[in-house]
């Protein structure tokens, strides 16, 4: 009962010991990423527009303009790394892993990653997407579908849905009668058993 009651008590990605989980594949996190890479070169593009536009009224030298065009250059690299170095480390979700419904989480207790793990997988991404892609393929080939990255920040990507009142609810009543059922992933079951949920 306890071990039920802690598992519809959670607020994040902190799994519960022998709690089912639903790793996550290749596909669905590369749909993900496609969805980061789109906001993330949305926001670069029209800051970039900004400074074009700002540098075109001033007349700014060749010169400058090149000094300006490499540092824009290492900032989208620095704003782009931290996009996801931020998220990791936070709620375990990129925009596009929550569209997706999937999260990044501990591979030893499903708890949210550091963000010292959160850089070392970033430079996990980065080195698996170097020889053509091979770091990613590893996904194939094990049970949880870890890939360089995950190996890197020793974590795994899990299922993340995201529940409806009336999901909350009834997942409550279950938990109350003791009846888990595990098709419900414990590391994702955030419910608050305040006022609005109470039965």
């Amino acid at each position: 009962m306890a071990q039920v009651e802690a598992a519809v008590r959670l607020r994040g990605p902190a799994a519960v010991e022998g709690a089912p989980q639903r790793y996550v594949g290749l596909v669905t996190r590369l749909l993900g990423f496609v969805v980061d890479a789109l906001i993330i070169n949305l926001v670069a593009a029209f800051s970039w527009a900004v400074v074009a536009l700002t540098m075109s009224a001033l007349s700014v030298p060749d010169s400058v303009n090149a000094a300006i065009v490499g540092i824009m250059g290492i900032i989208y690299l620095v704003c782009a790394g931290g996009y996801f170095v931020a998220f990791w480390s936070g709620t375990g979700q990129t925009p596009g892993a929550r569209a997706l419904e999937f999260r990044v989480v501990d591979a030893q207790d499903g708890k949210p990653i550091k963000l010292g793990r959160a850089v070392a997988r970033l430079a996990g991404m980065v080195l698996g997407a170097i020889p053509f892609f091979a770091g990613f393929i590893l996904g194939l080939f094990n049970a949880r579908c870890r890939c360089l990255l995950d190996l890197f920040g020793d974590t795994v990507v899990i299922d993340a849905p995201v529940y409806t009142v009336a999901d909350r609810r009834r997942m409550a009543r279950e938990a109350a009668t003791s009846k888990y059922n595990p098709r419900h992933s414990a590391a994702e079951q955030r419910i608050e058993l305040d006022g609005s949920d109470a039965l």
